[in-house]
């Protein structure tokens, strides 16, 4: 596998674009002024307190197991109920298929995009249900042969806030790992 095809995957995502001036631009990509569904926020602001409080569960779990073992079932829970109640948001459950790497972003459109340009972007990975807004700029658009009214659109990420980063790298881990094991599986039957 090359080098640059390592950290970079091709997935399936709900994924939410939308263009914005230069000078409307923020340094977070999850402020007000943008609209976030406010289902898929759940998530990512749950992993976010399940980070910020990981170091502080484990010392518990230290201090005592009893306790540390039930605040980790009552954070499942928690997980479970948010990603049961995002599921079933119709809206996110669309998804579509797009290149994804630490630094940016590929997917098809059906209008062209100026390069140069920016987009705020909202992607919920799967199955994690994992939601990250970043702001990014169009560094690429190509018409595609075959299909004269669909352009492949790159973005590279230009605001992205490193905890998302940290979980696209995951995302990416894991899909990998998973695709690994996949073939590993298959070349093994095929013996």
């Amino acid at each position: 596998m090359e080098r640059r095809d390592f950290y970079r995957i091709e997935d399936r995502v709900h994924l939410i674009k939308t263009p914005i001036e230069k000078h409307l631009l923020s340094d977070d990509p999850y402020g007000e002024q943008y609209s976030l569904p406010r289902q898929a926020l759940l998530i990512s602001q749950l992993q976010s307190i399940d980070n910020e409080s990981r170091e502080l569960l484990r010392q518990v779990g230290d201090y005592n197991r009893v306790l540390g073992s039930y605040l980790r079932y009552m954070e499942e829970k928690i997980d479970l109920i948010a990603k049961y109640v995002v599921s079933h948001d119709q809206q996110i459950s669309q998804r579509e298929s797009i290149n994804l790497s630490e630094g940016g972003i590929s997917f098809y459109n059906s209008t062209e995009l100026p390069l140069d340009s920016y987009l705020h972007l909202i992607l919920v990975l799967f199955p994690s249900y994992a939601t990250i807004a970043s702001i990014g700029i169009v560094k690429a658009c190509e018409k595609i042969e075959e299909q004269p009214v669909i352009y492949r659109i790159g973005v590279e990420f230009e605001v992205l806030q490193e905890p998302d980063r940290k979980q696209i790298v995951r995302h990416i881990r894991r899909i990998q790992s998973r695709e690994i094991r996949e073939q590993s599986h298959t070349s093994d039957e095929n013996k």
